[in-house]
């Protein structure tokens, strides 16, 4: 080859390999944190979870919980996805759309509620991140799929002394600040804005037919994460539940 060739196949080899290296550095420096965020997440459950019980009464250490963040509001749990978080509330719009359950900047963010909701609203709009990893919300795209809809429909809610069960009657995209975000249907001279919302969400289920449907007496709990690339960025996923049972028990 001579060495002239052996001088540029050995810097073709070096050019690679360092090309490699940068490539490897960019995927650990975005991938570590979302995996740090996520352990720290595991370590705070096994921290707070008394004993391993059914999704009816997690026996959650609430005491503990609080004294880590007294922002901490309550906990979500979705069977058959990743999603088995703590809910947070912050003073500010979106608050912790980008910080972890400890109040400190995570990109992957919290579960959270806005600074006005309520878990007795009319209507509960809960956020969270959809990440590649289908940790925080990013397993909800797992409705897309009738059969895993079929296998696994309820979500979990828990806060002190109490278990919200609630079960998904619908599943869509929809675009950033469509009426899918409503939560005040005070009354503006339209009676029926309530019941025109709930027809609204029953049509607008687009992945598969689904017989549950709320009616007018009923609480709605939606979950709200992106779509995702195909859709684009001002398109989200949403699934609405409606509230079946509240259980009170003694901590």
């Amino acid at each position: 080859m001579g060495r002239i060739g052996d001088f540029f196949y050995h810097l073709i080899i070096v050019i690679l390999v360092a090309a490699a290296l940068v490539f490897l550095l960019m995927a650990f420096k975005e991938q570590y944190p979302i995996w740090k965020n996520q352990q720290e997440l595991e370590n705070l459950r096994s921290k707070v979870e008394k004993k391993k019980t059914k999704n009816e009464n997690p026996h959650i250490n609430w005491e503990n919980l609080k004294s880590t963040n007294p922002e901490i509001v309550g906990w979500i749990k979705v069977p058959g996805t990743k999603i088995d978080y703590p809910i947070l509330q912050g003073k500010e719009w979106n608050e912790y759309l980008h910080k972890n359950y400890k109040g400190d900047y995570s990109y992957a963010g919290s579960i959270f509620i806005q600074p006005e909701a309520a878990f007795n609203d009319q209507h509960l709009i809960i956020y969270g991140h959809n990440m590649r990893v289908k940790s925080m919300f990013g397993s909800l795209h797992d409705f897309e799929s009738e059969d895993f809809y079929k296998k696994h429909n309820k979500i979990y809610l828990y806060q002190p002394g109490k278990t919200i069960k609630c079960t998904i009657y619908s599943v869509y995209d929809c675009l950033d600040k469509s009426a899918t975000y409503n939560t005040d249907f005070s009354d503006d001279g339209n009676d029926n804005k309530w019941v025109d919302w709930l027809t609204m969400t029953v049509n607008n289920n687009a992945y598969y037919p689904i017989k549950k449907k709320p009616a007018e007496k009923d609480h709605i709990i939606t979950l709200s994460t992106c779509s995702g690339k195909q859709k684009g960025d001002s398109y989200r996923f949403v699934v609405h539940s409606l509230v079946t049972d509240t259980v009170i028990y003694e901590e």
